[in-house]
């Protein structure tokens, strides 16, 4: 009998989660759906008819004004919208509720409204001026780490929670506490990391779109919302901007693994981008009302401008330092004859500059010239031979033709030994014709990572009929190798604005080449031009003739001038698609072509067509005329 394999677990499963359709409401709460074309509820949660009707009868079908009594100033607001209007908790009085006080926050869509209440538990007093205090406190906070900390330290303050923590992405969406604060006696969770997985895709969208969430008792039972589907089209119900929205039973089961109670979560949200996230942890269940809720908000939203004030200010040292620089480059560019591997060389300490590297490397063709950290040059040219050959770097490459990496053993397995001075590295290349490009490199950046429970193991566990989070967060620690410091979206630009500039140098430069080069094609017996091939796929376009080719082809100089060589006559068009011309020449070889021309006379004569590629006009061309029995 063979034995059963288990099952191996679906490791997108948690992301894949629909949790901005759970079909249920925390039980804090009660929730109504109605339809705005009649004002009537269309679903409810099951808590609804007791609160409401004080059990008697049934919520569904009601008008909602004989239900609920809102505060005129929010009743005002109730009408049908084009756009999403979201109404915060305003007093709102239940027709049943006797000398209960709820608070209501409305969602207003086209389609239908969501009626958020909740019980007014003795709400906490909240002077404007502690808002403004701690709002004064955090923009004056040096850098983000101690903003983060006085955020943390006011939130503490105002909900009560028994620890608060800042917690931060990085580009991979692992997240590290950068500060907390919390009650004597808990163990420190500051610097420890988390993996991406503990927070997936779309919990972090759903944090973008909903800022703050709270879960009073996360043992709780939840409440279904009935019917499940909208009676109307047969669609599960969007809770996304609801702060009543059912958890994650697979979320709730990771906060209960840690031992913790209750949370309120405020997101972080810097240029439109989730930067991070306030974290507070209970030991016990707790509700904060609305009003502690929007302070607390009012701090994070206090946090994410000063942060992203610091990030601007750090931007702009860092783009005026790299500007100076760039212009050191520019004028020694355009001082210089054109672009030689000496003139880089030359320039290395600025090129370095330019990227913040540790070593650049030079190639021109076969020639190469190192300065700085870098492997040796053997280890220069397998670089270079992998990013030249890989079929993956024309893919990751940019619009301006730069790959940039910070693990080279990932993309590249074969030269994870060249991680220690080359972890990292930007790759340019400038003259393809000339195999001439720069390579920039970063070493390995060797750190040791605290993480909260081994990374390996945060991945969804399969139980009989759940998914079921991972259960160990003790400390880890984990020494990381291979990756470099990520390059910055400003040193990328720089890469990309010194490979423009080199090649304006050189279009310069052969602009003034091919001039030279017509005056004295001008003068010849036999009939000369110059193509250029652009487009995708290339075609050939005549951007200089003689008068001997003008003549061969029954064409004046100045009217064939940016004519494609294919029409100069239909029957030429013809044997250029018959001879698969214009593939050939893509391959960069020299050939020769016999093709037909109508001259002058108007008769057609075949000719022997020679192309050559100019060596250093890039996309250039010269083409020669013999007569078709000349050798």
């Amino acid at each position: 009998m063979s034995t059963p394999v288990p099952e191996v677990p679906d490791l997108d499963a948690c992301a894949r989660e629909p949790i901005h359709i759970p079909g249920s409401i925390q039980p804090h709460g009660i929730l109504l759906v109605i339809d705005p074309a009649d004002g009537r509820v269309i679903q409810a949660s099951a808590n609804a008819a007791t609160a409401l009707l004080g059990g008697e009868g049934e919520v569904l079908g009601q008008p909602w004004n004989a239900l609920l009594h809102p505060d005129p100033a929010q009743a005002a607001s109730l009408q049908p919208v084009r756009e999403p209007l979201h109404l915060l908790h305003a007093p709102c009085r239940l027709a049943a509720s006797g000398e209960q006080r709820w608070k209501a926050a409305w969602h207003l869509y086209p389609e239908r409204w969501l009626v958020e209440l909740e019980p007014a538990r003795g709400e906490q007093s909240l002077a404007l001026g502690d808002a403004l205090r701690a709002q004064r406190e955090i923009d004056r906070a040096p850098d983000v780490t101690e903003a983060a900390r006085r955020a943390a330290a006011e939130i503490r303050a105002l909900a009560g929670y028994d620890r608060v923590m800042v917690y931060r992405f990085d580009e991979e969406w692992h997240g590290d506490v950068i500060a907390e604060v919390r009650r004597p006696g808990l163990e420190s969770y500051l610097g420890l990391h988390y993996p991406a997985t503990d927070i997936p895709a779309q919990a972090r969208a759903l944090y973008l779109r909903s800022r703050i969430r709270q879960i009073v008792d996360v043992g709780y039972t939840p409440v279904p919302v009935r019917p499940t589907l909208d009676p109307r089209d047969g669609q599960p119900l969007d809770l996304s901007d609801c702060g009543l929205r059912s958890v994650s039973p697979v979320h709730c089961e990771y906060l209960s693994n840690m031992g913790v109670a209750a949370t309120l979560v405020v997101s972080l949200v810097v240029n439109d981008r989730l930067w991070g996230l306030i974290a507070c942890h209970h030991y016990q269940t707790r509700f904060v009302d609305h009003v502690v809720r929007d302070a607390c908000e009012a701090v994070a939203l206090a946090l994410a401008a000063r942060v992203g004030s610091l990030e601007a200010i750090t931007r702009s040292e860092a783009e005026l330092s790299l500007l100076t620089v760039r212009e050191k480059l520019i004028t020694a560019f355009s001082e210089a004859e054109g672009f030689t591997p000496g003139l880089l060389t030359d320039m290395a300490g600025d090129l370095l500059d330019v990227v913040d590297a540790d070593g650049v490397a030079v190639f021109h063709g076969e020639q190469l010239s190192r300065l700085g950290r870098t492997p040796d040059e053997a280890g220069l040219r397998r670089i270079r031979a992998a990013l030249e050959e890989s079929a993956g770097v024309r893919r990751e490459t940019d619009h301006a033709g730069l790959l940039h990496l910070s693990e080279i053993g990932r993309m590249f397995p074969e030269l994870a030994d060249l991680a220690p001075d080359a972890a990292g590295l930007i790759y340019v290349p400038l003259q393809p014709k000339a195999r001439s490009a720069l390579l920039w490199t970063r070493r390995e950046q060797v750190r040791t990572v605290n993480w909260a429970g081994n990374p390996q193991l945060s991945k969804l566990e399969i139980l009989p009929g759940r998914l079921s989070p991972r259960k160990s967060f003790e400390l880890w620690q984990d020494t990381v190798r291979g990756r470099s410091r990520a390059w910055s979206p400003l040193h990328l630009e720089s890469a990309r604005s010194l490979r423009v500039l080199i090649e304006l140098m050189e279009r310069k430069r052969d602009r003034q080449d091919l001039v030279l080069l017509e005056a004295t094609l001008a003068r010849m017996r036999h009939g000369v031009a110059i193509i250029e091939r652009t487009g995708e796929p290339p075609r050939s376009r005549l951007v200089f003739v003689n008068p001997a080719f003008a003549r061969a082809s029954g064409t004046l100089s100045s009217a064939a001038l940016g004519m494609p060589l294919r029409d100069l006559d239909p029957a030429l068009a013809a044997a250029i698609d018959g001879s698969d011309l214009e593939g050939r020449l893509s391959k960069g070889e020299s050939l020769r072509e016999l093709l037909p021309l109508r001259g002058e006379d108007g008769r057609r004569t075949p000719w022997a067509f020679e192309f050559e590629p100019l060596p250093e006009a890039g996309a250039h061309w010269l083409v020669q005329l013999r007569p078709a029995g000349e050798p």
